[in-house]
């Protein structure tokens, strides 16, 4: 998309066309495409159906993705607004802030909403376009500046804070998971940062190395936000924002569980019997390295040194819907190909899930190998504990 592509979806004649045809489905509208020639703005008809398919499947993220303009990178990398609302709730109310990665404005716009003032920055001219028409649709144009620029330009001297969200792309490669790899260069604007205030955010892949941490300028707070159960995002808080070392953040149906780092703890206990329950928690509590922390609340044990599994005598978790996949263990053995077929077969069972950690096999592999159809109540778990014994549970998902 250009500025003048957006310009002329935001007008009069751009907004009727986008009316016209947002009912279209997908197909109706490639045929439209192709059947352009001597319709109304044939011209600008490949934005207009552009932006169609961007809005509905911006709707996962936005609730008002019908009345935002995005493009395809930008949506992709627009952070949704259930986080973005958890992100902007750490910053002071008074606090004047700088999005030195605004975007289309994802980010922004929760800022806006929760601080006295916001100063945009993107160096894309229609991100900054993207992001005063989405800011306009959220009613918060009035505390917003917006400056079409680099980020090392614009590290104002009044500001109270700085975001960042640093792209991740690669020309020609996948995106990198690694902090060292963005741009801007955390390692270089953050000292420049500095110099003005430590009162940072920045967001990063939730698949990163905690060992790379360790070249930052200073030590941050990790806090991992999770979306029912897939994490979303890493946050690096530095200064005033920064209040533990670690934090997992769980938003699951509208609730929100917090669970922080308590450095005093003992290692946790490892099962010494066969468990009665298996738990895997939240992704965003194992990302976060707090298995520890959670297990003491429900007096819980780790089923190996190695694996996020925990293990109880209890059945838990029923005031905490969605916080963990809980297993009553069934059966359970040493894993031999040969005697599991034996006991699937025993038990005429045709159909299973299977979850497979610091196994050989994948899961995919031992279904067609168990003969097993996927689905149902019923999990398969094989596992190696202490790296070497291979043991599997047949399961209920309860």
């Amino acid at each position: 998309m250009t500025v003048q592509d957006l310009n002329f979806l935001k007008s009069t004649a751009g907004s009727e066309i986008l009316k016209r045809y947002e009912s279209f489905k997908d197909e109706d509208l490639y045929r439209l495409l192709f059947k352009s020639v001597g319709l109304p703005a044939e011209k600008w008809l490949p934005s207009v159906v552009t932006l169609i398919k961007l809005r509905r499947q911006a709707a996962k993220k936005f609730t008002r993705a019908k009345e935002l303009f995005f493009t395809t990178l930008g949506l992709e990398q627009a952070t949704s607004e259930v986080v973005a609302e958890q992100i902007a709730a750490r910053f002071p109310s008074n606090w004047k802030v700088v999005d030195l990665t605004c975007g289309l404005g994802g980010n922004l716009i929760f800022l806006a909403k929760q601080c006295r003032q916001l100063v945009g920055v993107d160096q894309s001219a229609v991100n900054i376009a993207c992001a005063r028409e989405n800011a306009r649709v959220y009613e918060v144009s009035n505390k917003i500046e917006l400056i079409t620029g680099d980020a090392y330009s614009n590290i104002l001297p009044d500001a109270d804070a700085f975001f960042l969200d640093p792209a991740r792309d690669r020309e020609g490669h996948s995106k990198t998971r690694s902090i060292l790899n963005s741009e801007p260069e955390l390692l270089k604007i953050l000292p420049e940062i500095f110099k003005i205030t430590h009162n940072v955010g920045v967001k990063i892949s939730p698949a990163f190395d905690y060992r790379e941490l360790e070249a930052l300028p200073e030590r941050p707070e990790i806090e991992i936000i999770s979306e029912d159960n897939t994490c979303k995002v890493a946050m690096l808080w530095f200064g005033k924002l920064k209040t533990v070392e670690r934090r997992a953040t769980c938003l699951i149906s509208g609730k929100k569980y917090e669970f922080v780092n308590n450095p005093e703890l003992s290692p946790i206990q490892i099962c010494e019997t066969d468990p009665v329950y298996l738990y895997e928690p939240n992704k965003a509590i194992s990302k976060a390295h707090l298995l520890a922390e959670v297990a003491l609340t429900e007096n819980l044990f780790k089923l190996d040194p190695y694996l996020s599994f925990l293990t109880g005598a209890r059945l838990i978790g029923d005031s905490q819907p969605g916080l963990w996949r809980r297993f009553k263990v069934l059966n359970s053995g040493h894993f031999s190909l040969k005697e599991l077929k034996k006991f699937l077969k025993e038990k005429n069972i045709i159909q299973a899930n299977i979850i497979a950690k610091h196994f050989p096999l994948l899961p995919d592999e031992l279904l067609a190998r168990l003969k097993l159809k996927e689905g149902g109540d019923f999990f398969l778990i094989l596992v190696t504990l202490n790296k070497k014994v291979r043991r599997f549970f047949w399961t209920q998902r309860v």
